[in-house]
């Protein structure tokens, strides 16, 4: 039990790419810009939830070719911004970028790994340890 909490949390403390981004579009564009990202994010976590809950996530993740194909897209892009922020020098800006709002945010979610992997541990594992409570040992 005690390693499952330290599981969940490390991965509820560490931030992923939807914390760290939400962060930048506040700074970059304002508060209102933020909640509209922020709103995005919000709804595409739950889609991933509903995606980890319904046992799809895991049908299509059960393809190795989709499961390679959509780790490549997610890789690919956190490389991107990585790349983008490593070399962007003292001079960090959405020089070219369109306003970020709910779409930015929904699409982020669907390729953000740790989305995945944060719903799963918790809806997974929750699930047994409510049976493992429901039981009476005396």
């Amino acid at each position: 039990m005690l390693t499952f909490a330290l599981a969940v949390f490390l991965l509820i403390i560490t931030p992923g790419p939807g914390v760290l981004s939400l962060a930048g579009v506040g700074a970059a564009f304002g508060w209102r810009q933020g909640i509209q990202y922020l709103a995005g994010l919000f709804i595409g976590t739950n889609i991933v939830c509903l995606a980890v809950i319904s046992g799809l996530a895991a049908i299509v993740l059960a393809d190795p070719i989709v499961r390679t194909i959509l780790l490549a897209v997610s890789a690919a892009y956190l490389a991107y911004l990585a790349f983008r922020i490593a070399f962007a020098g003292a001079k960090i800006a959405f020089i070219s970028m369109s306003t970020p709002g709910l779409m930015a945010g929904l699409t982020l979610q669907f390729i953000n790994p740790k989305a995945y992997a944060v719903n799963t541990t918790l809806l997974v594992v929750l699930r047994f340890i409510r049976k493992a409570f429901l039981l009476k040992l005396d």
